[in-house]
């Protein structure tokens, strides 16, 4: 005995109940987390060896092991006695095994955030007689472990759509559909298909908590456990397997296990990735929880209507369900897309915001091709057979979840878009500056000064320059930014910042005083920090 549509309305109903509460109820997830401070400040001096080393920052998160060192700029490694996390696991602490001799150091550790994403921390400072910051080659964090996390992702997406997709779309609207053994067989191939991807994900993660795949360890595993994605990703696991077995049988009992599966692995996939981010909550969480159920259940519907029923009996309430699930995934689309690309210029300037655009472009062309697809079928009054707009709505289906594999594993624009600013101060009788600065995000940051002198013969003791950063948003009454001698490039003085860092966005004052030979002058301007 089939159930009606109400009663699988009432159980969808509960499936987001069931996602939605323990979230909100919990507060917050920790997110991509962001370096606040370190002590030593990066780029200063200290006169004796530091004790310890602080890195703080604005969420919790968890140390990759042995990702901690010290080194000086000769490359030479430096003990460490301990490495701890204080302050909740806000702050990474590293505490030298004996004090430093003078010279330039580097220390670097690497962090892992609930939403999955490693990141880098690093403090550069110098100790005693040495005050030159040092040299250091770039060493990379990127082990195989994060090229598995595009295939991975897919994996868990196609997996997600052929099980929890095809569970909600069928009870939701051909109740009937669940007893034939061609919707049986595609079911469990999908959840077979979640469950490999569950756990290459956790496999994933695991190495990037241990440093790599040959570091995996017991305590990696239970570390990636014990965060709020890790739960709920065994969970998810656990129903499927269960689901697996019994959810393709008629009855309450049946639905029910249907239902759980599909919340919990719903809800796995919201939470790996920027869905567990803390910024902009409960937006955030809310938007992609949104979009992930509705690209679930629509293409969901696509596949059963591709490959189970060949055809489309009932074409009214399946358009209604597919339209609402596709207004469902645009809006939530939209809040993340608010949320993350910021300003709007970061939308054609950064990898998140192309892929973006990409995916986009994607998802219209499913949407065109479904409609040319109901469109032939009101057109010939058939329920079965397939026209080729379906076969391609299914293949851009597939793309879409590609793409949304790799979109996923990219910082969020706002996170990493920036340009560069250049002005021009005049100061008249032929004294022009020309001052750049190669990014307008908070941080660090190069400014350069230029000015090309009618007589350089006397460079580079013709001009000086000194420049200071304030801001009232910021609540920094003074900045002074060192510049290093001017030197002759091109018939021009090029005075450059050395390790400038402007600790906070907003709206930010560069005042810039010039003596030419003609007296001291005062010229300012603004400029907006992210």
């Amino acid at each position: 005995m089939s159930l009606g549509p109400r009663v699988a309305r009432r159980c969808w109903f509960a499936l987001l109940v069931a996602i939605v509460a323990p979230m909100w109820a919990a507060g917050a997830a920790s997110a991509h987390a962001v370096l606040v401070s370190t002590a030593p400040e990066s780029g200063t001096h200290v006169d004796t060896s530091p004790a310890e080393l602080r890195l703080q920052l604005d969420e919790p998160v968890t140390l990759v092991e042995g990702s901690a060192q010290l080194i000086d700029s000769g490359g030479k490694r430096f003990a460490l006695s301990d490495t701890r996390l204080d302050d909740g696991q806000r702050r990474v602490v590293l505490i030298p095994a004996e004090a430093v001799p003078d010279g330039a150091y580097l220390a670097t550790a690497r962090v892992v955030s609930a939403d999955t994403h490693v990141v880098s921390l690093s403090i550069e400072f110098t100790v005693g007689a040495v005050t030159a910051q040092g040299r250091f080659a770039e060493h990379s964090s990127t082990g195989i472990e994060q090229y598995l996390n595009y295939p991975t992702r897919g994996i868990t997406y196609l997996g997600l759509i052929m099980s929890a997709g095809l569970h909600a779309v069928a009870r939701w609207v051909w109740p009937w559909v669940v007893r034939r053994r061609r919707f049986r067989v595609l079911y469990r191939v999908g959840i077979g298909i979640l469950v490999v991807g569950f756990l290459s994900r956790f496999l994933v993660l695991i190495a990037q908590q241990s440093g790599g795949l040959s570091e995996i360890s017991a305590a990696s595993a239970c570390a990636v456990l014990d965060t709020p994605h890790g739960m709920v990703t065994a969970i998810a696991a656990l129903t499927s397997i269960l689901a697996f077995a019994v959810a393709t049988r008629a009855g309450p009992p049946a639905v029910a296990v249907g239902v759980a599966q599909a919340a919990a692995a719903i809800l796995a996939v919201t939470l790996d990735g920027h869905g567990g981010s803390v910024q902009g909550w409960p937006w955030s969480f809310a938007g992609t929880l949104l979009h992930v159920y509705g690209i679930t259940v629509w293409l969901g519907g696509v596949v059963v209507v591709a490959f189970v029923l060949r055809g489309a009996p009932d074409q009214a309430r399946w358009h209604a369900v597919a339209v609402g699930h596709v207004v469902a995934a645009v809006a939530g689309g939209i809040v993340l897309a608010v949320l993350r690309v910021q300003p709007l210029g970061a939308l054609v300037h950064t990898a998140y915001g192309l892929v973006l655009v990409a995916k986009v472009v994607v998802a219209l062309g499913v949407v065109m091709l479904g409609y040319l697809s109901l469109r032939w079928f009101r057109r010939t009054g058939a329920i079965v057979g397939r026209p080729r707009t379906l076969v391609l709505e299914t293949a851009m289906a597939v793309v879409v979840l590609a793409v949304t594999s790799v979109l996923t594993t990219l910082a969020p624009a706002k996170d990493t878009y920036t340009t560069d600013i250049a002005t021009t101060l005049d100061f008249g009788a032929a004294q022009v500056l020309h001052i750049g600065i190669d990014s307008i995000r908070h941080g660090p940051q190069r400014l350069t000064v230029d000015y090309a002198p009618a007589n350089t013969a006397a460079a580079p003791d013709s001009a000086t320059v000194s420049v200071d950063l304030s801001s009232e948003s910021a609540n920094v009454a003074r900045l002074p930014v060192s510049l290093g001698r001017p030197v002759v490039e091109r018939g021009s003085l090029v005075w450059r910042s050395d390790q400038l860092i402007v600790p906070a966005p907003g709206n930010w004052k560069v005042t810039v005083r010039f003596d030419g030979g003609a007296g001291p002058k005062l010229a300012s301007f603004y400029y907006g920090v992210l």
